[in-house]
C-alpha cells in the first residue's frame, strides 16, 4: 500500500514539475520584439596628410559606439598601412554618433563601419 501511494505521490509531483516548465517555455517562446536601431554617424572629422594612393579606398572599421554616442576601440580590419592607422584612427575617434537604440533606449553597440576615402567634402 505504501509503494501504491508514493508512486502516485511522484507521478503528481511530476506532473506539477513539468506543467511549471511547460508555462516557462511559453513564456520564453512570446517574447516582445526588440527595436533595434543602429549607431549613425552625425559629425565626421576628415584625416588629414593621407597619402594619394589611398583616395578612392574603402576601408572597413570596427569600433563600439557607447550611449553617449562616443566611439571607443577604433581598429581597421583588413591591413595595417602604418599611414592609414596614424591619420585616419585619431580622426575617427572625433566622430561623434547617434547612439544606437533598443527599445528608443541609447545602448552601446558594436560595429563595422565601411569608410570610403575621398578628397574633398563629405555629401
Amino acid at each position: 500500500m505504501k509503494t501504491s501511494q508514493t508512486l502516485l505521490g511522484a507521478a503528481v509531483f511530476g506532473g506539477l514539475l513539468a506543467a511549471s516548465s511547460f508555462a516557462n517555455v511559453m513564456v520564453q517562446l512570446d517574447p516582445a520584439p526588440v527595436k533595434f536601431v543602429p549607431p549613425t554617424p552625425v559629425r565626421i572629422v576628415g584625416p588629414t596628410e593621407l597619402l594619394r594612393r589611398h583616395e578612392g579606398t574603402t576601408v572597413t572599421l570596427s569600433l563600439t559606439v557607447d550611449a553617449a554616442g562616443l566611439p571607443h576601440d577604433i581598429k581597421i580590419v583588413q591591413g595595417q598601412d602604418e599611414n592609414l592607422i596614424k591619420r585616419l584612427l585619431p580622426a575617427v575617434a572625433q566622430w561623434r554618433f547617434a547612439p544606437a537604440r533598443r527599445n528608443d533606449t541609447p545602448v552601446s553597440a558594436k560595429i563595422l563601419l565601411p569608410v570610403k576615402l575621398v578628397d574633398g567634402p563629405v555629401s
